[in-house]
């Protein structure tokens, strides 16, 4: 394969990578209005209405139609339902488990991505993928360090389990999407556009809180890291194999993991760090391996 091919597999890893890390500060940042006590449908009200203004800008730049070309329109407005299904499921675990459950449940998300891909997508999901991937996961409950479950909380398992299935189905849209040759602001602002008023609806029944300056402009880093957390992701998932595109997320639990140590003060475990090079190495491990199939010397 020509230098065409190989520049488009970096490019879906490294998008992969950048949007971990986009999605990493808004989770820092949607920690700290937390701990102020700002409702999380205000934060995903607030997060979905900048993503959309932003993505519709981008779009109407493009003089793109909003919701895609004709063709692909049904499976972008799809990607929306889908995605709001997930992220409200997975803030309703986050609200009723310990966090540590809800992310780990969460993070079996690649898991189902490959196995609806293997179906849906009739891509191939090979031993270096699974390799690498429960390599990640395992580095995962090294740094998470879950304890015990919590068992009598059965519909909040059940919520983000929902969600990560979901999230998993709204991948496979999305890659799906991609190749009708859409532009990655489409799925993200039909996303966004159809979250922001349904967050605003349960703003009605969850309350609000009138921010700060400072407050304001966390409001708008979240926003914002989103915007480029789902531009990139959206990118990565055209360009990449949706079982490894998402398998490339786990080094979202690296950044968190190193945020949460300099900005919020948690206290690093050697076990924590232990997980936090194995699953940085079984990402590298795994796009190593795939670039060396796919480009041979």
């Amino acid at each position: 394969m020509g230098q065409g091919g190989r520049w488009s597999h970096r490019s879906g890893v490294s998008s992969m990578m950048i949007s971990s890390a986009a999605y990493s500060v808004m989770g820092l940042l949607v920690k700290i209005l937390a701990v102020k006590s700002f409702p999380s449908s205000q934060i995903v009200a607030a997060r979905c209405g900048i993503v959309a203004l932003l993505s519709g800008l981008e779009l109407r730049r493009m003089k793109y139609p909003l919701l895609g070309s004709a063709a692909a329109r049904q499976l972008v407005i799809s990607r929306a339902i889908v995605g709001f299904v997930a992220l409200s499921t997975y803030f309703y675990s986050i609200q009723v488990l310990p966090l540590r459950d809800a992310t780990i449940l969460n993070f079996t998300m690649p898991v189902f991505t490959a196995i609806l891909a293997t179906f849906l997508l009739h891509e191939s999901w090979g031993i270096y993928d699974i390799t690498g991937t429960l390599f990640s996961f395992l580095g995962v409950l090294l740094v998470i360090q879950p304890q015990n479950l919590v068992t009598d909380a059965c519909l909040g398992v059940a919520m983000a389990m929902v969600g990560a299935s979901m999230g998993a189905l709204s991948y496979i849209i999305i890659r799906m999407v991609g190749k009708h040759g859409e532009p990655p602001a489409v799925c993200v602002f039909a996303f966004a556009a159809f979250s922001a008023p349904m967050a605003l609806f349960a703003m009605l029944f969850q309350g609000w809180k009138l921010p700060g300056v400072i407050e304001t402009l966390e409001l708008c880093g979240v926003g914002l890291s989103a915007y480029a957390a789902q531009i990139f992701l959206t990118r990565g998932l055209q360009l990449e194999k949706a079982a490894k595109a998402t398998s490339m997320q786990y080094v979202k639990v690296v950044c968190s993991y190193v945020l949460g140590v300099v900005f919020l003060g948690e206290r690093p475990s050697l076990q924590g760090a232990i997980g936090a090079v194995l699953i940085t190495c079984s990402a590298a491990f795994v796009s190593g391996k795939e670039s060396t199939k796919t480009h041979p010397k």
